[in-house]
């Protein structure tokens, strides 16, 4: 079905890139299942999703490694005006997988969806209305499941231009993620189609923008029903998945959904032959084929092409082995790092005092590296909480947050502060750590180990369930676990402010509040990053946490193939570089 589709494609449509080497394919081993086309909703951006999306959505801009990378093939963002924030989205020349435009049409949807503008007003308490033509929400009961971003400071209904291809997007307060925060992850042509059960594409285009400029909520009310769940896959084979769900606007587009085996979904991609942007792939066809972990490295170089894995004891000797057979071996992060938290304000560590002695006490590297065990020559060590190393960023950090001053390890001076702080010697420190995670448990034992030699005594309070344990115990005082950096505001907010959901410190203060408040109204990257390392000073000031490490990725790549090197972090570590991806030539 695939290689006729290709075909199809090859024979009716535009030509393939000259960069496609015709009948190439690679398969990539997958954790992951593809449920829904739309990423923007909430309920669709999950992991699997997400790694899709990256072959098969054209996107204004993205962070990468923490660094914004802007796609002038896509169009480009700009501010128009300051008072009041204006931000002008304004497309080159993206076609849908089909043939069809992405248009004002896609653009204005897309900012519908993200700034739920027409939901009630009793259920949007946090929208504040701008001094011309504030959407009044309309009475029927409409709301879009869209994942939050700035879009959510935008109620008034944009200007457009069909023809030029831009809409201008009012906002009542600068936001940060202005270049990021418009989505155009579905068709309007589709969504419309289905909202309004018509056939002619641009008439269903016009639906959606008569809709929307009209306040029309029983259209408006359709649309959102077709956007938040209109694109879930179904149950089944996967044969019976709409062709329409599967558009593209990226280099890639899904020919075909194989779900018929449990646990064993198949997601085949072929190059869209309407994608203009760059670079272009070199791949004809890509297969994400979904299989246990522990089963992908048995079959790389069988059935299996590129793989993805988290480094283990039992792991390390077969990838290096298949490393000095030359096949392609790459270090990575998953966004996430380990991480000693202290609880504030409680028991031996309820002081500052007491916090820093007891951190500077920590031997950090040797933590780590017990953790990491026979990975450890590749861990990637880690000094802050709130940027990636690697990052202009994190070396400014590094030298502003004062991180490295503050938490050097010296056992005499660790004894002495510890004194200091009138802390006896012997106290009594519960750590908190996953039992059934390989990594805790060394880095515990090393970590008892290490600040025992400057006082401390450090209790085993491992549980299999650290979040339930942490938020529902006080009887922990510090706990060794894996977070994420923290993206955006709302990120940085919900782990280091004073009502944060996800902070386990229990720390914070107004100031830092104030901080993460001014940040979220910042729109020039430059004083956002200045923001964010004085947020990160503060945390350090306070003593409640010491970065250990990033949590590592393993890729490795069969000898066929080239240019296998993943992203960092969380989203699409290992689908964003397909297109980078090249067979090799025998």
């Amino acid at each position: 079905m695939v290689g006729a589709l290709a075909l199809v494609l090859a024979a009716c449509g535009p030509s393939l890139p000259n960069s496609v080497v015709p009948g190439s394919a690679a398969t990539v081993g997958w954790s992951h299942t593809l449920t829904s086309t739309n990423t923007a909703s909430a309920a669709g951006a999950t992991a699997g999703n997400k790694d899709v999306a990256a072959l098969t959505r054209g996107r204004f801009a993205e962070k990468v490694g923490g660094v914004l990378e802007i796609d002038e093939s896509f169009g480009s963002v700009e501010v128009v005006d300051r008072e009041p924030f204006t931000v002008r989205y304004d497309l080159t020349d993206p076609h849908w997988s089909d043939g069809i435009p992405v248009d004002a049409a896609d653009l204005m949807l897309a900012w519908a969806a993200g700034s739920d503008a027409f939901a009630p007003a009793a259920a949007d308490a946090a929208k504040a209305p701008t001094a011309n033509e504030a959407v009044e929400a309309p009475e029927a009961a409409i709301s879009f499941d869209s994942a939050r971003s700035g879009l959510a400071q935008s109620n008034e209904i944009p200007r457009y231009d069909e023809f030029g291809r831009w809409i201008d997007v009012r906002f009542f307060q600068p936001v940060a993620d202005w270049r990021t925060a418009l989505d155009v992850a579905v068709p309007a042509h589709v969504v419309g189609a289905r909202a309004f059960d018509l056939s002619d594409p641009m008439e269903a285009k016009q639906a959606v923008l008569t809709a929307i400029e009209e306040r029309d909520g029983e259209a408006l009310a359709a649309i959102a029903q077709v956007w938040n769940t209109g694109f879930d896959l179904r149950g089944g084979d996967g044969n019976g998945i709409a062709p329409e769900l599967l558009l593209s606007s990226g280099p890639y587009q899904v020919a075909q959904v194989d779900q018929s085996r449990p646990g064993a979904q198949r997601v085949n991609l072929v190059v869209n032959p309407e994608y203009t942007g760059s670079p272009t792939p070199e791949y004809e066809r890509i297969e994400l084929v979904q299989s246990p972990a522990a089963e992908q490295l048995e079959n790389l170089g069988d059935t299996l092409d590129v793989v993805q894995v988290a480094p283990t004891d039992d792991n390390r000797e077969r990838i290096r082995d298949l490393e000095r057979r030359d096949y392609g071996v790459s270090y990575s992060h998953d966004g996430t790092l380990w991480v000693l938290l202290l609880a504030s304000g409680r028991g031996e560590l309820a002081s500052q005092e007491a916090r820093v002695a007891f951190l500077r006490a920590v031997p950090r590297q040797e933590v780590a590296a017990a953790g990491a065990g026979p990975w450890a020559t590749q861990l990637e060590e880690t000094n802050a909480l709130l940027f990636a190393p690697g990052t202009e960023a994190y070396d400014i950090a590094m030298e502003d947050a004062g991180f490295r001053e503050r938490f050097a390890r010296s056992v005499g001076e660790a004894s002495q502060a510890r004194e200091a702080a009138g802390v006896v010697r012997g106290a009594a420190v519960c750590v908190l750590y996953d039992t059934d995670v390989p990594f805790a448990r060394a880095a515990f034992d090393a970590l008892r180990k290490g600040v025992a030699e400057a006082g401390w005594d450090v209790r085993d309070c491992g549980d299999r369930d650290v979040r339930t344990t942490a938020e529902h115990s006080n009887a922990w005082h510090a706990v060794l676990t894996r977070v994420p950096l923290p993206v955006g505001p709302a990120g940085i907010a919900a782990q280091w402010g004073t009502e944060g959901r996800s902070s386990l410190s229990g720390g914070g203060n107004q100031a830092r509040d104030r901080l993460i408040e001014e940040l979220a109204r910042t729109d020039d990257q430059y004083v956002a990053r200045d923001l964010r390392v004085q947020i990160e000073a503060d945390i350090v000031k306070e003593a409640v946490a010491l970065p250990l490490a990033m949590n590592q990725l393993v890729t490795i790549a069969d000898r066929d193939v080239e240019g296998v090197q993943p992203r960092p972090g969380p989203v699409a570590s290992l689908t964003s570089g397909v297109v980078d991806w090249s067979p090799v030539q025998n």
